[in-house]
């Protein structure tokens, strides 16, 4: 029942997000329902491997999702290796950075981590309970397992599907951005607990389709998954949860 609860909660979370894959394009070629179709596949295994395996606890002192998290990053690390749909430079699996990058992603992402982090401080509950577990995991797998699967494989292939893209302040904004993001941001706060009981948070939504929209631009800008894993670790750790 917990595993089919986990499965129906990721088709609700992509059935919302469905109808936008209709509004970037009107029609679509045998090859890229081809893409589709394992995007979603790709999306509803790291959903249910992620939160199937948090129940599993190691240690009786465990707080974050440890298990399900590094489940998730090797489901990615196999389709990486294993894949013959995307390459590894497409879907960012390199440290190193175009050439006349570094700069504008360094100063973009201090730019949206300061404003995160005024924002946390003003408005938002500081959490007490910052211990070493905490700091290792949201530095460490809270980003490297989420933005290999988001802003890497299913931003990858939904770049094959939308090719269009808009140039904003030298930043490439297109409809896979927005759909990876989106999704990303229904992940964190539209959830069907056990017992089918509906939880749906707004903030960690809207919050959540930021961290990935930025994640995504500096991904696409800088040819490699490198700033959006330590952006998204360091959001994490800012905000804690």
């Amino acid at each position: 029942m917990i595993a089919s609860s986990y499965l129906l909660s990721a088709l609700l979370q992509f059935i919302i997000v469905l109808p936008f894959l209709f509004f970037g394009k009107a029609k679509f070629e045998k090859t890229e329902y081809r893409f589709l179709g394992i995007f979603a596949l790709m999306f509803l295994l790291w959903s249910v491997l992620t939160n199937g395996f948090g129940n599993i606890i190691v240690n009786e002192n465990q707080t974050w999702n440890w298990l399900g998290k590094v489940a998730g990053l090797l489901l990615g690390v196999f389709f990486v290796y294993r894949n013959k749909l995307i390459s590894k430079s497409e879907i960012g699996w390199t440290i190193k950075l175009k050439k006349g990058t570094v700069m504008p992603v360094i100063y973009t992402l201090l730019l949206v981590l300061l404003a995160r982090l005024i924002i946390y401080l003003s408005f938002e509950r500081v959490n007490p309970d910052f211990d070493l577990e905490t700091l290792i995991f949201q530095g460490s797998l809270s980003g490297f397992c989420d933005e290999l699967i988001f802003r890497g494989i299913l931003l990858a292939l939904l770049n094959k599907v939308f090719v269009a893209k808009e140039d904003v302040f030298g930043y490439s904004l297109s409809f896979g951005i927005l759909i990876s993001s989106l999704l990303y941001g229904i992940s964190q706060g539209f959830i069907l607990q056990e017992g089918y009981h509906l939880q749906i948070n707004l903030i960690r939504i809207f919050f959540g389709f930021l961290l990935g929209l930025i994640a995504a631009l500096v991904k696409e800008r800088s040819g490699s998954l490198l700033p959006a894993v330590i952006f998204h670790n360091v959001w994490m750790l800012i905000t804690n949860h």
